[in-house]
């Protein structure tokens, strides 16, 4: 495509021309889930929008390379104290169960989410676990380069010798030294030093053996040394919420940079929350809403991949049942498209060529910083154009099929055609529904509107509606 991609960079806090490392291949690391309890949707989103990325990037013509880690040890209560419990560790005493078990039954949980949400597959789902050896290597080169030191119970990163901390989250170290952490373990230099490896709890469940003790990783070292393992040290696109920010990437950024001498990631991508009542989701809260409390509320989950579509990344979404309602408003208005395109034989053209004006609208929107919301602009005027011709019957030759190929190009991104086309052939008209639909247009061609309007209400009310054409009407599921 002729257009560059702008994506806004969190390090620079300004927009940039996208240039990988190396051209045509694009190497994205996400942060993945802890997995100690189902993911909420707020957790959700972030996967959606790395979801978004890798489509973008492909759609213009990029290979990508994504790894996932799935984070299994070391995530504390209170993380960026370092200090509580090991959230999974927690867990599993809380339900008398194996750490190993909590880990499998939610990976697990986590990945049916992801095929429900019609997000593609990493590349690879590395284990934090299975990485132990990649991170004592990392802390040895660390300690032996001086930007780390040990103490009796563990060994920790010494911010002061990084000279750049604090350039990502803004949270340098002098603003740190005024209070910006209040829990200072004193074995720290200084309380913005962060754990690579903790020895003093011989009670967690999971420990290693390294050559400083036996004993257990902190959470940010497990991001390094698995992006740096697939990955190499050339890492385009790191992404991430945005309280990942700090402390999280900011220490990844120190620890792996003081570690290989180069540059970690040249572009940090940021996803903002999701929120209900103006307060971000989270695991540890009291509003734990997953997939499956929107599927007992009677929702698809492609009707939650539609509200992060409708939103830019970087904004807020404030989630409600009744935004939920007109998320699924707007799928039925595709889905009613796709049905009369159908029905009216667009499958039968097997148009190669789409409407190549609207597409490029479509993909310079997407180009723009990932701007979805002008992507479904371009769609829903696109829609507009296409009702009304099919409406007053003037649609030319191979039009449709033209229409159904563009729509389709566009899913390339969206993720939602294929899904709606599936609960379309799922479809069925009850037979009571469609005697009723031809008594009332029996009605209608008696003029007898009073028993017409009856007969449309009782359809309405059955949870179909009926559409007047000028061939005629037809029943949908609505």
């Amino acid at each position: 495509m002729s257009h560059s991609i702008v994506f806004y960079n969190s390090w620079s806090k300004e927009k940039e021309v996208f240039k990988p490392n190396t051209p045509g291949l694009v190497r994205i690391y996400n942060c993945g889930p802890t997995v100690y309890k189902r993911p909420h949707l707020g957790n959700l989103r972030r996967f959606l929008f790395a979801d978004i990325l890798r489509r973008t990037l492909e759609i213009h013509g990029f290979k990508v390379k994504e790894i996932t880690n799935i984070t299994d040890v070391g995530h504390l209560t209170q993380d960026e104290l370092e200090a509580g419990e090991d959230k999974l560790e927690k867990e599993a005493r809380t339900q008398k169960v194996t750490v190993k078990a909590i880990a499998d039954r939610e990976t697990k949980n986590f990945m049916d989410d992801l095929k429900a949400l019609n997000i593609q597959m990493a590349d690879n789902y590395p284990r934090a676990s299975e990485h132990i050896k990649e991170m004592i290597d990392i802390i040895q080169i660390l300690l032996d380069k001086g930007f780390a030191y040990e103490t009796k119970v563990g060994v920790f990163f010494e911010v002061d010798k990084f000279k750049t901390y604090g350039k990502l989250s803004g949270n340098t170290v002098d603003k740190l030294a005024e209070g910006a952490r209040l829990a200072v373990r004193k074995e720290k230099k200084q309380a913005a030093d962060f754990a690579l490896w903790l020895t003093d709890d011989p009670d967690h469940l999971q420990q290693w053996d390294a050559p400083w003790g036996r004993g257990y990783p902190g959470w940010h070292i497990e991001c390094s040394a698995m992006s740096l393992k697939y990955l190499d040290s050339k890492i385009d696109i790191h992404t991430g919420g945005e309280d990942n920010k700090f402390p999280h990437h900011e220490n990844e950024i120190a620890q792996s940079e003081a570690a290989t001498g180069n540059r970690f990631v040249n572009y940090w991508m940021h996803n903002a929350h999701l929120q209900i009542d103006g307060e971000k989701l989270a695991k540890s809260g009291g509003q734990q809403i997953t997939l499956d409390t929107v599927r007992d509320k009677g929702f698809s989950p492609l009707v939650l991949r539609w509200l992060v579509l409708s939103s830019h990344y970087r904004s807020k979404i404030d989630f409600s049942w009744e935004r939920m309602k007109e998320m699924q408003m707007n799928l039925d208005k595709i889905k009613t498209l796709l049905r009369r395109l159908i029905e009216n034989g667009a499958l039968k053209n097997n148009a190669q060529q789409i409407d190549t004006a609207v597409f490029e609208n479509f993909t310079q929107a997407l180009g723009d910083d990932l701007n979805t919301p002008g992507c479904l602009a371009v769609l829903n005027e696109y829609m507009g154009e296409v009702n009304h011709k099919l409406t007053e019957n003037t649609t030319q030759n191979g039009e449709l099929g033209r229409v159904y190929a563009t729509v389709t190009e566009m899913d390339r991104v969206l993720g939602v055609v294929a899904g709606l086309r599936e609960e379309i052939e799922q479809e069925v008209i009850p037979e009571g529904i469609a005697r009723q639909g031809e008594a009332r247009e029996q009605a209608r061609q008696r003029k007898d509107w009073t028993t017409a309007d009856r007969l449309k209400q009782e359809i309405m009310a059955a949870g179909f509606s009926v559409e007047d054409t000028k061939d005629g009407y037809r029943l949908l599921k609505r």
